[in-house]
């Protein structure tokens, strides 16, 4: 079953959750990592609502919470628009690329996400895996 970004981000994050604990790949990658993601879809020409701030948390490489929430305190942070979210989900961007040239802004110890670059890749393909609809 479809979950609609962004009314149901509590639901979607949910399901994020699930597909990293059904993922050998990302136990593999994230084992031994601690660290609490901050992800941020913002508005932008075609989502004019309230941003959609939405925390991962790890501990030794298992993702022991998925939410929503208003302002967590984070390790790292990954924010972009609504329309590039859209498209990284969709697999159309890779989360390098939109980084390195934007629309995504990353706050935190780039050396240690490079570290676990593998780890943030499963993060993303497991996000992806959620069967997804896009409101706008």
């Amino acid at each position: 079953m479809s979950t609609t970004l962004p009314e149901q981000a509590d639901i979607w994050v949910e399901q994020w959750q699930s597909q990293l604990a059904d993922r050998p790949a990302f136990a593999e990658a994230a084992d031994g990592f601690t660290a609490t993601f901050r992800f941020e879809i913002t508005p932008d020409e075609s989502y004019d609502g309230d941003p959609v701030v939405l925390r991962v948390v790890l501990d030794d490489g298992v993702c022991t919470v998925a939410d929503v929430t208003d302002d967590p305190e984070y390790d790292f942070a990954l924010q972009g628009p609504y329309t590039a979210w859209k498209a990284l989900l969709r697999n159309e961007i890779e989360v390098s690329t939109a980084v390195m040239d934007g629309p995504f802004a990353v706050e935190g110890d780039t050396i240690a996400l490079l570290q676990r670059q593998e780890a943030v890749a499963e993060l993303v393909r497991a996000a992806r895996d959620v069967e997804t609809t896009f409101s706008y």
